[in-house]
């Protein structure tokens, strides 16, 4: 599995392209948000391109939405990348690896502290993270009996371990601690997470949970996550 997040495409697209050179067809891509620049749709179309161009199109991308995919232009993404992209929008997909089944509950995540232009431009910013992360418990719950194991993919970050090079007053603006608390009481095998451009520390354990910060300015590559085994 390949995992990444915050390219801000063109932002860190050379980055992209380069480190995508280091790796053969996954059998899953997962995109953990913001892979373009603020809302600027029309370049999924340049990382799609890349990504077959180096990789081919044998696999399949499944992708939640980060804060830079405005809720405003998400229908304009989902047109423009058709069904190559799976987007989890606070939904569930299952893969099937035969004899692994492994599900996959995607969300944007939440914040303690929303920024000023949610607050501004989102109503009810406060009551929108808290549902965001109930849905995520009831989807992790939910599918918990019908999975081998179960993926996490969100944006923000659910621990301040994975933030470690950030200012932890600001952690706030970067996760929230309801998260962390849907993980520690859900306990997936596995949480996806980008964001965090400036950690330090890229993975952690809460309880038996393996969380990744994937964010491509923080790690400096695309990530290769195993869970098959």
């Amino acid at each position: 599995m390949l995992a990444v997040a915050d390219v801000h495409c063109p932002r860190f697209l050379p980055e992209f392209k380069q480190s995508l050179t280091q790796f053969g067809a996954p059998d899953v891509f997962f995109f953990a948000g913001d892979m373009i620049n603020r809302g600027n749709a029309s370049e999924y179309i340049t990382v799609l391109d890349i990504i077959e161009d180096t990789l081919g199109t044998g696999f399949p991308i499944i992708a939640c939405f980060g804060n830079e995919e405005y809720s405003e232009v998400r229908k304009e993404i989902l047109s423009v990348v058709g069904d190559r992209i799976l987007f989890l929008d606070e939904k569930s997909t299952i893969i099937d690896r035969s004899p692994t089944q492994i599900g996959v509950i995607g969300t944007q995540g939440s914040l303690d502290k929303a920024t000023s232009w949610q607050r501004r431009n989102i109503p009810s910013i406060k009551g929108v993270f808290e549902r965001r992360a109930k849905r995520a418990a009831s989807l992790l719950k939910k599918i918990e009996k019908t999975v081998d194991k179960r993926i996490l993919l969100m944006h923000y970050s659910p621990c301040l371990e994975t933030c470690q090079g950030e200012d932890e007053r600001s952690f706030a603006w970067l996760g929230s601690r309801k998260f962390y608390r849907v993980v520690k009481d859900q306990q997936p095998d596995l949480v996806i997470h980008g964001h965090v451009h400036n950690s330090t520390k890229h993975k952690a354990m809460i309880g038996t949970s393996l969380v990744h910060n994937v964010s491509l300015p923080a790690v400096g590559s695309i990530t290769e996550l195993d869970l098959w085994d």
